[in-house]
């Protein structure tokens, strides 16, 4: 038997829409679904894969807004995702 392989962006789908969707007014659980995909970019380097990593903190950055009451949770997001998104633009 013989599975197609899964692509790299819904592998990133099924590992952090339910979390994130949930997690959306948890500091701690936003935070850490960051931190996941700033280890992870650091092994990504096909652009689409960096893509789908950039994607992803982009919803949970949105969601921490909404989400979190406090400021410097928020701050600690937003420091977050710019790490993201400085290593998800990085050329190979």
């Amino acid at each position: 038997m013989i599975a197609p392989a899964d692509t790299f962006p819904k592998i990133m789908d099924a590992a952090f829409n339910q979390i994130r969707q949930y997690g959306r007014s948890s500091a701690a659980v936003t935070i850490r679904l960051l931190e996941t995909i700033i280890v992870v970019a650091g092994f990504a380097h096909r652009a689409e894969d960096r893509a789908a990593l950039l994607r992803h903190a982009e919803m949970i950055a949105r969601g921490a807004n909404e989400g979190l009451p406090e400021d410097e949770d928020r701050r600690s997001v937003e420091e977050r995702y710019q790490t993201v998104r400085k290593l998800c633009s990085e050329p190979d």
